[in-house]
């Protein structure tokens, strides 16, 4: 009996997981004393940003996927 309890609720568990993956967490943006203001080739703000706009196209792409997820239901 605890193979059949266990195979019903797989199914159920595994598909609000996929649906509800925690968004990440953003990057941490520098303090004002990070950048020493002498022009570095990669500059803290350089890496901030970069990191800043890969978790932006990782949360359009999330809420694209929601959304599409909804509509179809």
């Amino acid at each position: 009996m605890a193979d059949q309890s266990k195979s019903t609720q797989s199914p159920d568990k595994s598909e609000p997981e996929k649906q509800q993956e925690p968004m990440p967490e953003p990057p941490e943006k520098p303090l004002p004393g990070d950048c020493c203001g002498s022009g570095c080739v990669r500059c803290v703000w350089d890496i901030y940003y970069e990191e800043l706009e890969e978790y932006n196209k990782i949360c359009k792409s999330k809420s694209e996927s929601l959304s599409n997820v909804s509509k179809s239901s």
